[in-house]
This record gives structure tokens, sequence and C-alpha cells, in this order.
């Protein structure tokens, strides 16, 4: 319809459906290798396929954005004249009904799976949304006021919000990739779980987060307090790492346990009881 009518805006909506179509298609292969469980090679899992999925769609909306943008430089200064601008109007009116119903879908499933890859799928589609309301209103436009120039107008403010979308989504994948740690949100979680046990619990250190797609890695060494038996450590041990996987979706614990020195005995509350009894004790005799 837009090479037929000569639309710039309509064919740009038509051309990023395409691509959405072969992303869709990356996504779903990406979602179902990110699902394989951990094998020699990849004993960490496969959830990297996820945000690595998301990169390559990100290239591909920012590809479209820029061809789009061409396109349109080149009809503003050719002032093209379009052809049967009701039936477009029509086309484009049915278009964004079934984007929004997909919109909707994808973004539902993202949350509820949190998912970068539908993440990325759901925003893919809705610059899609948002593309197609702005052709429909351009082709109102043109319909009432004959000003053809609007279509060049309107397809390269669509390709700049295209692009600038692109860069975003690129730019919060690649932050995945290179295992930035998990947000502060999810690392005040971790904090108020170790909290718990800050009786038994001496220090905390090499406390590592990363995250890929839907997965959280969190690992750490928790330095306990000697007096503990090997089955209460590992105890200790068990109860965070329940806690961390049920108030965080998706989160892989790793705890490491090692003994206190008695350099750490000022800072254990368990030492410092045992001190106040002894103090007590002497005390009264």
């Amino acid at each position: 319809m837009g090479i037929w009518s000569g639309s710039l805006a309509v064919l740009s909506s038509a051309f990023d459906s395409m691509l959405d179509v072969i992303s869709s298609t990356v996504n779903f292969y990406a979602i179902r290798v990110s699902m394989t469980p951990p094998d020699e090679n990849h004993q960490y899992g496969h959830a990297k396929f996820e945000p690595l999925a998301a990169q390559i769609q990100s290239f591909i909306i920012l590809f479209s954005g820029a061809y789009i943008l061409y396109k349109a430089y080149g009809n503003f200064h050719s002032e093209v004249q379009i052809k049967a601008v009701g039936v477009n109007i029509a086309v484009m009116t049915v278009s964004i009904a079934i984007t929004g119903a997909l919109v909707y879908f994808l973004k539902y499933a993202a949350n509820k799976l949190k998912s970068t890859v539908l993440y990325a799928d759901s925003l893919h589609y809705r610059t899609d949304l948002l593309s197609g309301a702005g052709v429909l209103i351009a082709l109102v436009l043109i319909k009432f006021t004959g000003l053809h120039v609007i279509d060049s107008i309107v397809s390269a403010v669509i390709a700049v919000y295209i692009i600038v979308s692109a860069l975003r989504l690129n730019f919060q994948v690649t932050r995945e990739l290179l295992d930035e740690t998990l947000p502060d949100e999810d690392m005040k979680t971790v904090q108020e779980i170790l909290d718990r046990h800050k009786c038994e619990i001496v220090d905390v250190h090499k406390l590592r987060t990363r995250s890929a797609g839907n997965q959280k890695f969190i690992d750490m060494h928790l330095v306990l307090y000697h007096g503990l038996s090997l089955q209460d450590g590992n105890d200790i041990r068990t109860d965070i790492e329940k806690r961390i996987r049920k108030g965080i979706k998706g989160a892989d614990v790793n705890i490491y346990i090692e003994p206190c020195d008695p350099e750490h005995c000022e800072t254990c509350c368990v030492c410092g009881e045992q001190e106040q009894d002894k103090n007590k004790n002497s005390g009264s005799n």
C-alpha cells in the first residue's frame, strides 16, 4: 500500500512491521535457548542469550530508523504526492488496533516473566504503535489540507523517535551484558535478609551480583561465629538462600561460609553477650 500510494509514512510503518517479524522470530529462539539447562560449555546457563538477542534487535531498530530518516529527506525535496489517502487511513486504523493489542500482551508477559528480550520486543512494537498513530494523524491532515509534505515531516519525526528508542535499548542491554550489579531495590532485599541473622554473621565480603535475562546471580562469603556447629552454619546459609530466592525472582544464590577469627570478637554480638554474662557472673561472685 505504501509503495502504490507513494506515502513514505505508510511504507516506513510497513517496513518496520516487517523487521518486527524478524526480531520476534529471533526473540522466540533466544527465549528457548535461554531456558536450556546449563551444560558442560555453559555452566552458568544460557540466560545471556536474551540480552544478546535484545541488543541485536536494537541494531535492527536503529537501522530501520536511519533508513526512514534517509527516505524522508529525499521525499521532502522531491515533493512526492500521495494517492488514495482515504484507503491508507483505513489500513493504518486497523494496523494500530492490532499493534495495540500485541503491545499490551507483550508488556504483560515481560513483566510477569522478567524477560529482557520480551521487554525489548514490547518496546519495538510500542514504537510501531506510536509511529502508526503519527502516520494516521499525518494522513488525516493531508486529506483535509492537501499538504503532502506533512508525510515527509512526520516520517522524519518517527525516524528520530525510533533511533532514540534503539539507542536507549542498546544502552540498557549493554549494561546487562557487562555484568552490572543488581538494582538498588534487589540489593536492599539482600541486606534485609542478611540482617535477620546479624547476630550470627560477623562479616559479609565478596558480595557480587549480576543479571542475565530473567536470571539474577548472587554470591557472597559469610563469616559466621566460630562457636556455631556445622549444622547451624548450614541452616543459616539455607535460610538466607531460600529467602533471597523468594524475595528476588529468578535468583541463583551461592554462599560460602567461613569461621570468624578472634580479631572479629569486638564486632560479634555473640561474643559481646558472652562477655557481658562473664562480667555479671564475676560481679555477683
